[in-house]
């Protein structure tokens, strides 16, 4: 009697379920409505905003931009902004809002159109506060942000900040700008939003975002059928997808849901608005040349190498300048070019969309044929070099008592023919109680299906003591080969011997590390280690093996010279395209010229300098 009774009840239960009405329904995780929007474009729509200013010829106040700098590059049907223009006489410049109720769950989101080289002279700070405390928030410090963020773009960016800590009260919004000889402000789209699982909630993304949609259809769903206008994939069966949108535009999100009986469809029109984004431009540099701490890239003469754009933006056009390449210019995405001449070149990208243009630029940023450091560590880890403490066991790369007795840098083949006579190591650290202590350094040829360090090819042998520390400069220990070494294919740099003794008398240690940069998990490394045999109990079995860093994502600093012509090695001066001054087009004070509108910034037209603000 019991199972029969559990029987119907579950049969009921499923009847319950498969009788359930099929409705389909989603959402976005960042889909927000706005309950207070200020978008700057008429005087009436302002005036519930008050100016206090010290400065009547610069203040804040709404204008259609600041020359060719307008919001509508990404709202098409915006037609002002509040702009605070350029000034050198000292202003404390005030902007506030109307007292505004914080709903729970508040978000506040603006744009901002900025240059950041300029900031340490004049900025604005952003304040909430509360109306009947006087209590005042800090949400932005607009020059501490740009410090902390590394920020050096000029566009229009979308500044977002949770307020959930002012619910419940009434607020209101200042932008406070003080200082003089700084930069000009524009800021729109000031918006206070709430998230929204409502049929009529939109979102708003620049393009070249992602947005994450939900499913939240009723009834035994089995299948989905998305489709994106404008959105990449343009169509999808999963049931959360995530969705890419790479042009401007408004469109609609369709889902299609079934029960294998009967399907269902929810249509949001106009649900996605994605604006226009200024391009960000980044070279990527050709993956088979040489990254140096003293040009950026090194190549040799007559061998073609390949650059790759990496900019971010959704750019649909590409502007590439190779001063001495050949070709010397091109608007191909990922060009291919070789040098002719040994040299110092510089070389540019400007990438360009509807929204505007940017340059990233490396002035003699390329050296040609001839001699030269190499690392395998980018332009922009310069300034991260660090070490790795390994507790109460010293150092990776150095002095440690986890029984690794040696380190090795990888670099990869050279593109022509190359020899090696010398090299630099930078020590983050020298500290020693065994300044006569031996170590090698070696070059090895790559060995073994497992690519370990191998067969050496040339050494030197240097004293513990005669490392050079200097953390703010980082001088280098200069190591000569005992003899110069042909490198015809990949080769390691390997380092031997570091001490790791104790004085017992004073309990000094042996301190010593090589600087290195480490990047985050999964990203490029290039050190093996050689590791000291051990048992179960940590104690030696006699042997060492190599073993490639798999924990962390590390490269050495440590530069070999690089010499791609053997007879003459001497450098040609720097040089630029000989054209700068000509009056028919602008250039940068690096004798790059400007494709489009330029940027803010120092310019060169007709052999005279200006200024773009």
């Amino acid at each position: 009697m019991k199972k029969t009774l559990l029987a119907f009840i579950g049969l009921w239960l499923a009847a319950v379920v498969q009788a359930q009405e099929l409705r389909a329904l989603f959402l976005a995780e960042n889909s927000y409505s706005a309950y207070y929007t200020q978008n700057f474009d008429s005087e009436a729509e302002f005036s519930d905003w008050s100016i206090v200013s010290t400065n009547s010829s610069a203040t804040w106040g709404l204008a259609p931009g600041l020359g060719r700098i307008t919001f509508n590059t990404v709202d098409p049907s915006n037609k002002m902004s509040l702009v605070l223009d350029y000034s050198k006489e000292n202003q404390y410049e005030t902007a506030t809002s109307p007292a505004l109720e914080i709903k729970p769950d508040t978000r506040l989101e603006y744009y901002n159109y900025f240059s950041p080289n300029f900031l340490i002279w004049g900025a604005y700070k952003l304040y909430a506060t509360d109306v009947a405390t006087g209590e005042k928030t800090e949400l932005l410090n607009q020059f501490l942000w740009a410090q902390n963020e590394g920020y050096d773009e000029e566009k229009w960016k979308k500044f977002d900040f949770d307020l959930s800590n002012l619910a419940g009260k009434k607020v209101r919004f200042s932008f406070v700008y003080e200082g003089s000889d700084g930069e000009s402000e524009l800021i729109d789209a000031f918006r206070l939003v709430t998230v929204d699982k409502s049929e009529n909630a939109k979102i708003t993304i620049f393009q070249g975002e992602t947005v994450n949609f939900v499913d939240d259809s009723e009834g035994n769903v089995s299948s989905w059928n998305w489709e994106f206008e404008g959105g990449y994939p343009a169509t999808s069966s999963e049931r959360n997808p995530s969705v890419k949108y790479d042009r401007p535009g408004v469109y609609s999100v369709k889902l299609t849901v079934g029960d294998g009986k009967s399907t269902s469809v929810a249509v949001r029109e106009g649900y996605v608005t994605v604006y226009a984004q200024k391009p960000t431009a980044v070279i990527g540099m050709p993956a088979d040349a040489y990254l140096s701490p003293f040009v950026a890239l090194f190549v040799p003469t007559n061998t073609p190498v390949m650059f790759t754009d990496k900019s971010t933006g959704s750019p649909t056009e590409w502007f590439w300048q190779f001063v001495g390449g050949t070709p010397s210019e091109s608007t191909v995405q990922n060009p291919t070019v070789e040098w002719k001449e040994k040299g110092l070149y510089s070389f540019a990208l400007t990438t360009i969309n509807e929204a505007g243009s940017a340059n990233d630029i490396y002035q003699y940023g390329l050296q040609a044929g001839g001699a030269q450091y190499v690392w395998n560590i980018a332009p922009e880890e310069n300034q991260e070099l660090a070490e790795i403490k390994l507790g109460w066991y010293g150092n990776y790369a150095g002095s440690n008592w986890l029984g690794m007795q040696a380190f090795a840098e990888y670099y990869k083949e050279p593109l022509a023919a190359a020899t090696i006579d010398s090299l630099d190591i930078y020590f983050f650290s020298g500290k020693t109680v065994s300044p006569d202590a031996d170590i090698t350094v070696s070059i090895c040829k790559t060995d073994g299906d497992d690519g370990a360090p191998g067969t050496v090819l040339g050494s030197k042998t240097i004293k513990a003591g005669d490392i050079k520390v200097d953390q703010q400069t980082f001088v280098p220990t200069r190591v000569v080969l005992d003899r110069t070494v042909d490198i015809t294919g990949d080769f390691f740099i390997v380092v031997e011997g570091i001490p790791n003794n104790t004085d017992e008398s004073t309990y000094e240690t042996d301190d010593i590390s090589i600087a290195l940069v480490h990047r985050e998990a999964g990203s490029v490394c290039t050190t093996w280690h050689l590791l000291e045999n051990q048992d179960d109990q940590g104690n030696p079995t006699g042997g060492s093996t190599w073993y490639k860093n798999v924990d962390e994502a590390v490269s050495l600093c440590i530069t070999p010279v690089i010499t791609y012509d053997k007879i003459d090695t001497s450098m040609d001066a720097p040089r630029n395209d000989g054209v700068t001054g000509r009056n028919d087009a602008i250039y940068t004070l690096q004798g790059l010229k400007v494709a489009g509108a330029p940027a803010p910034g120092i310019y060169i037209r007709g052999g005279k300098k200006f200024v773009v603000r």
